[in-house]
């Protein structure tokens, strides 16, 4: 069974992104990979009913089930795609008396409806979660030192049956590309990288990707 994630299989789409994963290239160490995690704690934590917090008391929706560790196997899903290929992810959140699930995104930022109906990440989470009727989206600052003057937002999107098909028609792209073993996209002409998650324009001083 070859185990894919929604990130393996957006590496894929971008071809040799997916030679940069294979090959062990480390990612580049990404400020923004470390940080929010304070963040999206006070978050889950808040939503759980664990620990209330005062900036986000207009926040009174409730997910019983968050992540409290990285890859906290109750959030987990596993898609079973075919008897070659499954895909498995972790949810920020989980209710399933009330059929719906959590995503947080925490950024210089904010997310706006508009991203999250069309986020793949949530099409894909839909898929998983053929039953569940709601996703929500909770976006804010990543510093919750500003949450006080900018308190993050809670939007919602129903989940149809059009996110799902869209979903399996995005990973089903991607194990063709994987079957047919071209993994040139995003690469010029000459083979150098035209941008990828290992070298991103805004972070140059720090791109790491094999086609450079």
């Amino acid at each position: 069974m070859i185990k894919l994630s929604y990130s393996s299989i957006k590496d894929l789409h971008d071809g040799h992104a997916w030679l940069n994963r294979q090959l062990g290239i480390p990612v580049p160490p990404y400020s923004f990979l470390q940080e929010g995690k304070e963040a999206h704690s006070i978050i889950q934590a808040h939503v759980s009913g664990k620990i209330k917090n005062n900036f986000l008391k207009h926040i009174e929706i409730n997910f019983p089930v968050v992540e409290e560790k990285d890859f906290d196997e109750r959030c987990k899903f596993t898609i079973s795609i075919s008897d070659k290929y499954s895909v498995s992810g972790f949810v920020d959140g989980l209710d399933e008396r009330n059929k719906r699930f959590l995503e947080i995104k925490t950024s210089s930022k904010p997310w706006s409806m508009v991203q999250f109906r069309d986020a793949m990440q949530r099409k894909i989470y839909a898929l998983a979660h053929p039953e569940f009727t709601d996703a929500y989206l909770i976006t804010g600052s990543k510093d919750p030192a500003v949450w006080e003057k900018e308190p993050p937002k809670l939007y919602s999107v129903s989940l149809t049956q059009k996110d799902r098909d869209e979903a399996l028609e995005w990973i089903m792209k991607g194990i063709a590309i994987l079957e047919k073993g071209d993994f040139t996209g995003g690469l010029d002409e000459s083979g150098k990288c035209l941008g990828c998650f290992w070298n991103m324009d805004r972070y140059s001083d720090l791109a790491n990707c094999n086609f450079l």
